[in-house]
C-alpha cells in the first residue's frame, strides 16, 4: 500500500522536525512525506528545508487552515495515486510501529477511516481524547476514553466511533474520492467532525485502531491557545449544527440551548470586563495575564457567536491572537 503521510505546518518547525525524526524510525517501508507550509510568518520553510533537505516541501501562498493546507495535500494525494493518506498533526510524535498498524487494520477494514490512540506527549502514559460519540438528546459529542489512563483496557480493541479528532486521520484514497475534501469554512476545528459525518452518511465507517500509537502535544499552534479555540468552537459548533441537522432540530437548538448560552455569555463578558476595569483603576498589582486572557477568552466566544450569524466564516479576527505579554 502506497502511503501518503501529509503534515501540516504553521510557525512549527522544530515540532514538524521532530514529528518526521520519528516517523524516520517506522516499521513501514512504503511512505513518502509531504510537508504543507501553511504561510508561517516565521524562518518555518528555511529551518525545515536545511534540515529536511529530501523531504517534499509546499507552500501556500496564505494561512488556509487546517482545513484548507490540508485540502491541498489531499488533493496531491489523490492526483499522484497513492492508496491511503494520512492526516498528521504537526506536533506529533509516532510510535515505529504505528504505520504499519494502520496499514494492516486497514486491510481488514477497507471500508473504514481509521484514527489513532492518541497519549499525551509530557505524560507519556496518559491518552488523549480521541474521538466521539454523538449524543443526540445533548445535541453534542462525548468525548472518548473518559478514562484517560484506560486501567479496564476496554479500548485495546478496534471500535466504531461517530467522529475521529484530526490529530491523525488514516483516509483510504478510495473512500477520500467519494466523500471529498475538508469544508474551508471552518478554518480549524469541527472540519474533521463534520467530514467524519460525511464519511457515516457515505457509508463508510470510522473505526479507533489501538495499535497506532501517538503522542500529541495539543495546540502547539498558538501562543496563547484559549481565545481562538473559544472563537472557533463557539462559531463551528453551530456552522456543524446547521451544516448536519434538520432546520426544524436547528431552530429549536438556537431558541433552546444557544438562546440561554447568549445571555450567559454576554452577562460573564461584561463581568470579566468590569473586574479588568476594576482592578486596572485600584489594584493594578491585580491585573494578571491570566485575568486578561480570561476576559479575551469570553470576547472571542462571543465575537465567534456574531461571526456565525453574520456568516463570516474562514479565520479568525486578527485580535483573537493577541498576545499578552
Amino acid at each position: 500500500m502506497k502511503l501518503l503521510v501529509l503534515i501540516l505546518n504553521y510557525k512549527g518547525m522544530h515540532d514538524t522536525l521532530e514529528c518526521v525524526r520519528s516517523l524516520e524510525k517506522s516499521t513501514y517501508p512504503a511512505y513518502e512525506i509531504l510537508i504543507i507550509d501553511n504561510k508561517s510568518p516565521n524562518d518555518s520553510v528555511a529551518f525545515l528545508k536545511k534540515n529536511l533537505p529530501t523531504t517534499r516541501l509546499i507552500e501556500t501562498k496564505e494561512n488556509l487552515g487546517y482545513a484548507g493546507g490540508n485540502n491541498v495535500g489531499l488533493k496531491i494525494a489523490v492526483e499522484e495515486d497513492f492508496d491511503a493518506v494520512l492526516v498528521l498533526n504537526n506536533d506529533t510524535t509516532v510510535d515505529p510501529n504505528c504505520l504499519t498498524a494502520f496499514v494492516e487494520t486497514s486491510k481488514i477494514y477497507p471500508n473504514a477511516v481509521l484514527g489513532a490512540r492518541l497519549y499525551q506527549y509530557d505524560e507519556p502514559n496518559r491518552m488523549q481524547h480521541f474521538g466521539g460519540i454523538w449524543n443526540s438528546y445533548r445535541a453534542k459529542f462525548t468525548c472518548v476514553p473518559e478514562d484517560l489512563f484506560d486501567e479496564k483496557g476496554e479500548w485495546n480493541e478496534v471500535k466504531e466511533l461517530d467522529f475521529l479528532t484530526g490529530t491523525a486521520l488514516f483516509i483510504p484514497i478510495s473512500i477520500l474520492k467519494k466523500v471529498g475534501l475538508f469544508e474551508e469554512s471552518f478554518f480549524l476545528y469541527y472540519e474533521e467532525i463534520d467530514w467524519c459525518t460525511k464519511v457515516q452518511n457515505s457509508g463508510f465507517s470510522c473505526l479507533y485502531c489501538p495499535e497506532a500509537k501517538i503522542w500529541h502535544k495539543e495546540s502547539a499552534s498558538f501562543e496563547n491557545p484559549r481565545p481562538p479555540q473559544m472563537y472557533f468552537l463557539t462559531r463551528n459548533r453551530l456552522l456543524y449544527l446547521k451544516r448536519n441537522c434538520s432546520k426544524a432540530n436547528f431552530l429549536f437548538l438556537l431558541t433552546t440551548q444557544y438562546f440561554y448560552r447568549a445571555v450567559l455569555l454576554h452577562i460573564k463578558t461584561l463581568a470579566k470586563s468590569c473586574q479588568i476595569l476594576f482592578l486596572s483603576l485600584f489594584y493594578p498589582k491585580g491585573l494578571t495575564k491570566k485575568r486578561r486572557l480570561s476576559k479575551l477568552a469570553y470576547q472571542a466566544s462571543l465575537c465567534g457567536l456574531y461571526d456565525f450569524f453574520l456568516k463570516r466564516f474562514g479565520n479568525a479576527p486578527s485580535w483573537i491572537y493577541t498576545s499578552l505579554e
